[in-house]
C-alpha cells in the first residue's frame, strides 16, 4: 500500500515538472495542434445552449477532443470518463456504471448524469439509463469532441441532469472529407470494425455517416462465491461475450439539421446476478436504440436566434434469467418531443434565453414472466412539459452574473423548480474565478414507482417524490504560462428524497420509498500541459466524502482519494506514446467489506498516418497485470467483482 502511494505521488509530480523536460528528437507536431490557446478557445454549448468558451461557462468543464481520442486509444466513453476530474467507473460484466464527485448507488443505470448527442437526449425513458459502454454503439472516431459540464444542469435540461451534463459533438462531414476504415483485433477473441465517410458536396450539402460492429468472445472467469463442485468449481465458462453494432448518419444543409442513430448490443452475463443459475450460457441482456431528429436553427436579425427541434426516439431492453424457473423481462419505449428556444442580445452585454420543451412518451411498458406466467405486463405512458429561462449579464469587462431557471411539469409525478446562479469574475487577466450554485432533480424512474409483484413480495409507490440536489462550487482557472493551465475546484452538495428499496414494516413487501439524505464535500485538482516540444498530458487528483446525513456513514462505492495521470509523447517521426495511470483507494462495497487500492497502467502507442493512408495504434491496458476488484450490487452474490488483467488492442485504419 505504501509503495503504490509512493509510485502514484511521484507521479503525479512528474506532469508539474513538464516545463523543465526536452524532447530530444525533432518535434513531429504541429505546434498549433496541440496548442494551450486553440484548446481553450474552443466554442462549447452544453453549459448554456449556446456557444462559449469554457473560462466564460457557468460550471466546470472538460474538453476532450478527437485528438485525445486517438492519442490515449479510447474506445468506449467508459475509458474516456474513467481519466477524467471527478469521475470514476465501476462495472460488473454486463453495464459500466458511472460515479462522479464520491457518488454512485448500486445499479442505477447512470440516472443521474445527462447524456447528449449533438444536444439530442440519449437517457432511455424506464430507467433513464446512460449508456457509456459498448452498448452506446457509438464509434468514437466519429467525436470531434465530448463536453463534460459538471455540477446540476436541470435549470436547463430537466430530470436526469443531477451530477453532470456529457455532450458529445460529432465530426461533420467536410472536416473527415473522405472515406476511413478500420479493423481491430485482441484479447478475449476480440474482432471489430468501423467506417466513416464524410462529404461536404458544392452545393453546402454536408453528410457524416459513422458504422462500427463489434465481437468479443470473453473469458473464463472465477467467482470465488460459486467455488464449488455443483456450480462448475466457481469457473464461468465463455459467458463473457459481448456482440454490438451502430449506424450514425447526420446530414447539414443551411438552417437545417438532420440526424439518426441505430445501436444494439446483446451481452452475456458471467456472474450469476439476479439469482441466476451459476455457469448458465442462456444468460444474457439485449439493448436495442434508435433516434431520428431534425433541428433547424435561424439567425433572425444580428441579435436575435432560434432554434426549433423535433424527435422520435425508441429503445427496447430483454434480459433473459435461467433458473429453476427461467424467466424474462423487458420493457419496451416510443416518445416523441420538440423544444423551441429563443435567444436575444438586448443589448451588447445582456443576453436572453428562452426556451420550452414537451415530449410525449407514447409508450413505456414493463414485462416480467416465465413460460407459465405473466407476473407482471403493464403499459405506462406520460409527458414533460418544461419552460426554461437564462440571462447572462456582463455587469463589467471582467464580471459576468449568470442567472437561469426551469419549471418541469411530469404526468407521473410532482413538478420541479430548478434554479442557478453563477458569478464569473477574471481579476487578473490570466485566472478566472468562479462562484456556482445550483439545484438539479432527478424524477423518479417507471419502475420505481409502477412495478408491483406482490405473490413475489413487491409492491408499487405512486407517491414517491423526485430526488433533489443542491450543489455549491468556487472554481479557479490559471493561465500558468503559454503551455500550462491548472484548475482547482472546492465543492459541496446536498442531496434529499434519495430513492432507495426497503421493506414496508406494515406489510413486509418491498418497496421504493424516499429514505436518506447525503452530504458530501471535495476538491479537484488538474494541471494541463501542451508543449510547443509535441509533449502533452494531464495530472489529476481528487478528494472526496460523501456520506449519509442520518448514519454518518461514508457511502458505499466510493473511494476517498483518486490520482491520474496522463502524457503524450512523440517517439520518432510520426510516432507517438501515450501512458496512462490510475490511482485509486479503497471503495466499501453494499455488503460492507472493503476492495483493495489499486494502480492501473494503460499505454497505446500510435502513429500519424503513414504513406498518407495508413495509422496504426496498439494498446495495452492494465499493463503490469494488477489484480483488483469493483464493488457490485445487491444483485450479485460477490461483494466486489473482478475486472480484467493485462490485455491488448490492435487497430489499423485506412483512408482514402
Amino acid at each position: 500500500m505504501k509503495s503504490i502511494c509512493i509510485s502514484c505521488g511521484l507521479i503525479f509530480l512528474s506532469l508539474c515538472l513538464l516545463p523543465h523536460w526536452g524532447v530530444a528528437q525533432e518535434s513531429v507536431q504541429n505546434p498549433a495542434e496541440l496548442s494551450l490557446d486553440s484548446l481553450l478557445n474552443i466554442d462549447i454549448s452544453t453549459a448554456a445552449k449556446y456557444e462559449q468558451r469554457t473560462g466564460d461557462a457557468p460550471a466546470s468543464v472538460t474538453i476532450i477532443t478527437s485528438q485525445d481520442i486517438q492519442r490515449y486509444g479510447y474506445r468506449t466513453l467508459e475509458d474516456v470518463l474513467n481519466q477524467v476530474r471527478g469521475f470514476y467507473i465501476s462495472n460488473d460484466r454486463n453495464y459500466s456504471y458511472l460515479g462522479v464527485r464520491g457518488f454512485s448507488r448500486p445499479t442505477d443505470y447512470n440516472d443521474r448524469v445527462l447524456l447528449l448527442l449533438n444536444g439530442h437526449t440519449l437517457n432511455e425513458n424506464f430507467y433513464g439509463q446512460a449508456a457509456i459502454g459498448t452498448e452506446l454503439g457509438l464509434d468514437l472516431a466519429a467525436i470531434e469532441r465530448i463536453e463534460i459540464v459538471r455540477g446540476p444542469g436541470s435549470a436547463l435540461y430537466g430530470t436526469n441532469a443531477m451530477f453532470a451534463v456529457i455532450n458529445l459533438i460529432t465530426k461533420k462531414g467536410n472536416t473527415v472529407d473522405g472515406l476511413a476504415l478500420a479493423a481491430e483485433t485482441g484479447s478475449y477473441g476480440r474482432f471489430g470494425g468501423s467506417a466513416l465517410f464524410g462529404k461536404e458536396l458544392n452545393n453546402g450539402l454536408d453528410i457524416l455517416i459513422s458504422g462500427l460492429w463489434g465481437d468479443i468472445k470473453g473469458h473464463n472467469l472465477y467467482f470465488e462465491e460459486f467455488d464449488d463442485p455443483s456450480t462448475h468449481n466457481g469457473i464461468a465458462e465463455n459467458l463473457d461475450w459481448d456482440k454490438y453494432y451502430g449506424i450514425l448518419t447526420t446530414i447539414h444543409y443551411r438552417d437545417f439539421t438532420a440526424e439518426g442513430m441505430v445501436a444494439s448490443r446483446k451481452k452475456g452475463v458471467p456472474t450469476a446476478s439476479w439469482e441466476m443459475s451459476f455457469n448458465d450460457d442462456a444468460a444474457k441482456t439485449l439493448d436495442n436504440r434508435r433516434f431520428i431528429q431534425l433541428q433547424y436553427d435561424h439567425k433572425i436579425s444580428g441579435d436575435k436566434s432560434i432554434m426549433l427541434r423535433s424527435y422520435y426516439d425508441h429503445y427496447n431492453f430483454k434480459g433473459w434469467y435461467p433458473a429453476d424457473t427461467f424467466t424474462w423481462d423487458s420493457d419496451d419505449g416510443n416518445w416523441i418531443g420538440t423544444e423551441l428556444k429563443f435567444q436575444w442580445d438586448i443589448k451588447s452585454n445582456d443576453r436572453l434565453t428562452l426556451g420550452s420543451e414537451y415530449q410525449k412518451h407514447l409508450r413505456a411498458d414493463y414485462r416480467y414472466w416465465s413460460r407459465d406466467v405473466t407476473y407482471f405486463f403493464k403499459d405506462f405512458p406520460y409527458n414533460t412539459f418544461s419552460l426554461y429561462f437564462q440571462n447572462e449579464f456582463q455587469a463589467k469587462e471582467n464580471l459576468s452574473l449568470i442567472l437561469g431557471i426551469r419549471r418541469d411539469e411530469n404526468s407521473t409525478t410532482t413538478g420541479f423548480t430548478a434554479p442557478r446562479g453563477a458569478i464569473i469574475y477574471n481579476p487578473i487577466k490570466t485566472g478566472t474565478l468562479k462562484l456556482l450554485y445550483g439545484q438539479a432533480y432527478r424524477a423518479p424512474n417507471l419502475y420505481e414507482v409502477d412495478f408491483e409483484d406482490l405473490p413475489s413480495g413487491y409492491k408499487s409507490n405512486p407517491t414517491l417524490k423526485p430526488e433533489k440536489i443542491v450543489t455549491a462550487e468556487v472554481g479557479w482557472e490559471q493561465r500558468i504560462s503559454s503551455e500550462i493551465y491548472g484548475i482547482m475546484s472546492l465543492y459541496d452538495y446536498r442531496l434529499t428524497n434519495l430513492i432507495d428499496q426497503t421493506i414496508d414494516p406494515a406489510d413486509s413487501l418491498f418497496q421504493f420509498q424516499n429514505l436518506n439524505r447525503v452530504k458530501a464535500y471535495g476538491l479537484g485538482l488538474e494541471l494541463n500541459a501542451h508543449l510547443k516540444s509535441g509533449l502533452s498530458g494531464y495530472a489529476i487528483y481528487n478528494y472526496q466524502k460523501a456520506e449519509d446525513v442520518e448514519t454518518k456513514k461514508e457511502l458505499t462505492n466510493s473511494p476517498r482519494h483518486i490520482f491520474k495521470l496522463g502524457l503524450s509523447i512523440p517517439l520518432i517521426n510520426r510516432f507517438y506514446a501515450s501512458p496512462q495511470w490510475l490511482y485509486e483507494t479503497e471503495r466499501i462495497t453494499v455488503y460492507g467489506t472493503k476492495t483493495d487500492p489499486y494502480l492501473l497502467t494503460n499505454v497505446n502507442f500510435t502513429s500519424k498516418l503513414l504513406f498518407n493512408h495508413i495509422r496504426a495504434s496498439f494498446l495495452v491496458k492494465n499493463l503490469f497485470a494488477v489484480e483488483y476488484r469493483l464493488p457490485g450490487g445487491y444483485e450479485h452474490k460477490e461483494d466486489a467483482l473482478t475486472q480484467n488483467g493485462r490485455n491488448f488492442i490492435v487497430k489499423l485504419e485506412y483512408e482514402l
